[in-house]
């Protein structure tokens, strides 16, 4: 659909289980603006700490019902129609890691550190509070809360943009989003305005993973007068995506994957973009550019074997990766408030013009800007070309943090043109 306003004037929707709140497919010049997103029951359980005693440590948990069987906890929502359940997981079963909200002071808590490590007995006290019994106790903080949900698998988004063009999003307010955070992917001309992230009453989790997450996207991202708090992952995330070399077909032909586990489910190539190849072991460059003149996707299998106009250059499978620089956009991320973040307040990877102005940042766990360029790890690609960073107030030193990540030492040019200057 295309030339469609969505006003919300106001209005609060509620989302009822683990699901996308709202898609955008196939769209151009979209207007959304004037509504919150909230959830009735968060895929994060949260557990207040309420009292320490010695060993014994009472809780009281948000709306998510739980069972208790031989000293397991098992979450779930259910809907209050058919009682069937919308999500459901056990302990840490599922789960890489808790994060703890100590007022503004949020972090990762590993497992093994947790409010559910070490238990030894689980008393249910009320709906919503129990008592656990620890043979060690863990390093829990009274009135500290500690958030939990099943986030080895990001198996949805909460907002999803694909393949969409020329999209404005203005004054609206997220108190909630499941799996990955509010992800726009393949799209172009994308402007967020008085976008926030904020909990609902009585809650402390704003977004299972990122806030805002630009995928493989071209044009222009604009993020203006923004406030980002309390995600589980990064406040924006913007990145090209590395594929992996996994076949030499021909001179002109090769096939590529997808590497990531929670990477793929679309067409990352089309036909005219331009590639650029890089070492896995260094990021170097490899060859000049490269230009596609046919695609064959795999969509289960995660692959897409390419044909291009020009003879490959020496690309060796599994130590190589493609990056499809036609999707790499132009960012300006200004004025906005990045607070109480467990990991990085913004990663950026663009080699079109970057501006990151008039933030403000604090408590971020992590860097407060992070500038990666990862063939290893995420693979999310981009070596900085030109980005300016200037006029930001800053909640730590070595608050830029500039780390390509490959199989062994970087070259020394991944990313150039980076100017620092007039911050606080």
């Amino acid at each position: 659909m295309n030339d469609i306003t969505l006003d919300g004037g106001g209005a609060v929707f509620v989302i009822h289980g683990d699901l996308c709140a709202l898609a955008l497919l196939q769209c151009s010049r979209i207007r959304l603006k004037n509504f919150t997103v909230r959830y009735a029951a968060p895929s994060n359980v949260e557990f207040t700490v309420k009292a320490i005693n010695n060993h014994s440590v009472t809780y009281q948990l948000s709306t998510a019902a739980y069972e208790l069987n031989s000293n397991r906890l098992t979450f779930f929502a259910e809907s209050p129609f058919s009682q069937a359940r919308y999500f459901s997981f056990t302990d840490n079963d599922m789960t890489d890691c808790w994060v703890c909200h100590d007022g503004e002071n949020v972090f990762r808590v590993w497992n093994e550190s947790s409010p559910l490590s070490h238990v030894k007995e689980i008393n249910r006290l009320s709906e919503r509070e129990l008592q656990i019994q620890y043979a060690e106790l863990p390093p829990v903080k009274e009135d500290a809360v500690y958030a939990v949900s099943p986030n080895h698998n990001r198996h949805t988004c909460g907002v999803f943009f694909g393949n969409c063009a020329d999209i404005r999003c203005e004054n609206i307010t997220v108190n909630y989003l499941t799996g990955f955070g509010w992800l726009s992917q393949l799209c172009r001309e994308l402007s967020f305005e008085r976008l926030r992230f904020v909990p609902a009453p009585g809650y402390h989790v704003t977004s299972f993973a990122d806030c805002l997450h630009i995928c493989s996207c071209k044009g222009k991202v604009s993020v203006r007068d923004c406030t980002f708090t309390h995600s589980h992952d990064d406040a924006i995330n913007i990145h090209g995506v590395f594929l992996r070399t996994k076949e030499i077909i021909s001179e002109r032909e090769a096939v590529f994957e997808f590497a990531h586990r929670q990477q793929g489910g679309y067409a990352p190539l089309f036909p005219g973009d331009r590639v650029k190849f890089y070492d896995r072991r260094n990021l170097a460059q490899i060859g000049t550019v490269y230009t596609v003149k046919s695609v064959k996707n795999n969509i289960t299998a995660k692959t897409v074997a390419v044909v291009f106009d020009e003879p490959l250059p020496d690309l060796q499978p599994l130590l190589s990766v493609a990056d499809n620089i036609d999707y790499h956009p132009e960012v300006e991320i200004t004025d906005c408030v990045f607070r109480a973040i467990p990991t990085r307040g913004i990663l950026c990877t663009t080699d079109k013009k970057a501006v990151i102005c008039a933030n403000t940042f604090s408590s971020v766990a992590m860097a407060d800007i992070y500038i990666s360029c990862d063939c290893n790890e995420w693979y999310e690609s981009g070596p900085c070309e030109n980005m300016q960073i200037f006029g930001n107030r800053f909640s730590k030193e070595n608050a830029v943090v500039i780390e390509p990540i490959c199989l062994e030492e970087p070259v020394k040019n991944v990313h150039k043109n980076i100017l620092i200057y007039d911050n606080r």
